[in-house]
C-alpha cells in the first residue's frame, strides 16, 4: 500500500486504453480474489479489455477520467446514461470505478470520484447510482462513505464464471453525494 500520494485526474483519451485496461484486470483479481472462482480471474485478458477500451474512448459514449501518478493511469471512473429502465429521467450511472489496488486506501479513489462527481454535476442528473457486488464489502463502505444509499428492492443475482453474485443498486442525488462524508 502506498502512502498518500500525488494524483492528477483528467480526462482519458484513447491513448489511455492500455493503462486502463491494466487497472481494470488487476483490481478485479485482488477484489474479487474471495468472490470469483480463480479460474475465471485468471481468464480475464489485458488485451481484450483494451480494445473494449479503446472503442469506448474513441466513440466517446462513455463518459471517462483517469487517475494518472508516478508516471501511469493507477485508477479510473467511467459514467453515461443509466442503463436501468426503472429509475427517474435525467439519471447517471457510474459505469464502473476502479484503482489500482496498490493505491487502495490512500486518497486516491476519493480524489477520483469528487473529480468524476465535479463532471458529473456539470450534466445536471436528478440522480446518480450504480450497480454493487453484495459481496464486495470494501466498495459498498467506500460508496457509502461517498453518500450513496440501497435502493429498496434493488436487490438481484446473476451468474459470473460458474459463481451466483449477488447485486444492489446503489443511488444518490447529485447533492447528496456532494456531501458525502469520507473517514479521514
Amino acid at each position: 500500500m502506498i502512502e498518500r500520494v500525488p494524483v492528477t485526474v483528467r480526462w482519458a483519451n484513447p491513448d489511455d486504453a492500455a493503462g486502463i485496461a491494466r487497472v481494470h484486470v488487476r483490481a478485479w483479481r485482488v477484489a474479487y480474489r474471495d468472490i470469483l472462482l480463480w479460474d475465471y480471474l485468471e481468464s480475464l485478458s489485458v488485451t481484450q479489455q483494451k480494445r473494449l477500451w479503446q472503442d469506448r474512448l474513441m466513440h466517446g459514449e462513455t463518459r471517462v477520467v483517469v487517475a494518472e501518478g508516478d508516471g501511469r493511469v493507477v485508477g479510473f471512473c467511467a459514467w453515461g446514461p443509466c442503463r436501468d429502465t426503472d429509475t427517474v429521467p435525467h439519471q447517471i450511472e457510474i459505469y464502473t470505478l476502479y484503482l489500482d489496488p496498490a493505491y487502495w486506501s490512500c486518497g486516491v479513489g476519493r480524489h477520483l470520484w469528487q473529480h468524476a462527481l465535479t463532471e458529473i454535476r456539470q450534466d445536471s442528473p436528478s440522480h446518480i447510482s450504480l450497480w454493487v457486488l453484495t459481496a464486495n464489502e470494501r466498495a459498498l463502505r467506500f460508496y457509502r462513505a461517498a453518500g450513496f444509499a440501497c435502493d429498496p428492492g434493488s436487490q438481484t443475482s446473476f451468474e459470473l464464471g460458474g459463481v451466483t453474485l449477488g447485486e444492489v443498486r446503489l443511488v444518490g442525488t447529485p447533492e447528496e453525494l456532494w456531501r458525502g462524508s469520507f473517514p479521514a
